[in-house]
This record gives structure tokens, sequence and C-alpha cells, in this order.
């Protein structure tokens, strides 16, 4: 920043009533805003809650009948390999009880 009158640069001056901006020259400035404006908005955008109807659940997409309860639909839940030699572990969790069945083999 620069001083109004003169032009020179303007140095920070420390007091014991705070730090401002001044001329080395002794000028007087007009007030300066010297804090970074800050910007805070609400959420546009409301978040939608995911409900649950009849307690099933709405992933279970996939058909395969449970081994607990009977129920003919299931999630498919993929459980990504730690090393390279490993294979991926393929689960099914029902969507009524939530029961989880690992699957063998590969799936396709």
């Amino acid at each position: 920043m620069f001083c109004a009158s003169c032009g020179t640069l303007l140095r920070l001056q420390k007091t014991p009533y705070g730090k401002w901006m001044s001329c080395p020259n002794g000028h007087t400035q007009p007030t300066l805003q010297q804090e970074q404006p800050s910007f805070t908005e609400k959420n546009q955008h409301q978040a939608k809650t995911v409900q649950v109807a009849d307690g099933e659940n709405i992933l279970a997409v996939h058909d395969h009948v449970c081994k607990r309860c009977g129920y003919g639909k299931a999630e498919l839940i993929e459980i990504s390999a730690a090393y390279s030699d490993e294979d991926n572990n393929y689960r099914m969790k029902c969507g009524k009880c939530g029961f989880t069945e690992r699957l063998e083999g590969k799936i396709k």
C-alpha cells in the first residue's frame, strides 16, 4: 500500500494500541481496510435423507436367496485384495435381515 499524499510505501507501525500501516514521512492516512475479507455462505442445497422402506435395504438389487430368512434380493459387497496375489472377496448381504454370506469363486 502507498501513502495517499506522497505515494511512498507504507510501513507497519506497532504501538500499544495495535498495528497499522503508516507513512514514513508522517502523513495521516484515511482509514484503510487491512484485514482479508472473509466470505461465508449457507448451504444452498439441503441434504436429502435416505429412507429405508419396510426395513428392506434399497441397495439389495441382485437375485440371491438368503440362507437365514429366504428373502430373494441381496446387496453385492466387493472387498479388494490387500496383496496382488490374492483374489477379491465377494459377499452378499441380505436386503431384509442383513445376513452376510461369503461367495466362493469369481463373480461375472
